[in-house]
């Protein structure tokens, strides 16, 4: 349990080392989606201490991958990253991953994250219903 608490802990740090390089030290918030294991209070709790004012769960619409940078870009990018290929271990399919993570251009995110707030106006637009067609 300890060395699984030092490995969560590590990638954390290296998660948060990439965030404050990509936001060239600005300010970034911590948004937290509907999955079950993100409303745990041992994930709040890592949270809560490592990155204070981070939206949780209740401050974002439930089953809105459109809105959310990771379900709408960068998991269709890392999965065409590694397609094709099999892997032994689920411990080699995340190497793989965090290697496809770290191939990602930095530009590539920042107009990812910036596509937000337009996906978020058109949102509103259509009062919460299909929005994509105006985007």
């Amino acid at each position: 349990m300890e060395r699984e608490a030092s490995e969560v802990l590590r990638s954390l740090d290296a998660f948060k080392f990439r965030l404050r390089r990509h936001f060239a030290g600005g300010p970034f918030i911590l948004q937290q989606d509907w999955a079950p294991s993100h409303g745990s209070r041992s994930t709040l709790a890592v949270l809560e201490a490592h990155f204070p004012g981070f939206l949780d769960k209740n401050l974002w619409p439930a089953s809105s991958p459109d809105l959310n940078p990771m379900d709408f870009s960068v998991w269709g990018m890392l999965e065409g990253k590694i397609a094709g290929k099999v892997f032994a271990t689920v411990d080699d399919l995340k190497a793989a991953l965090e290697v496809a993570w770290a191939s990602i251009d930095d530009g590539y995110l920042r107009r990812t994250v910036n596509s937000v707030k337009k996906r978020l106006r058109a949102c509103v637009k259509a009062r919460g219903s299909n929005f994509e067609i105006l985007l």
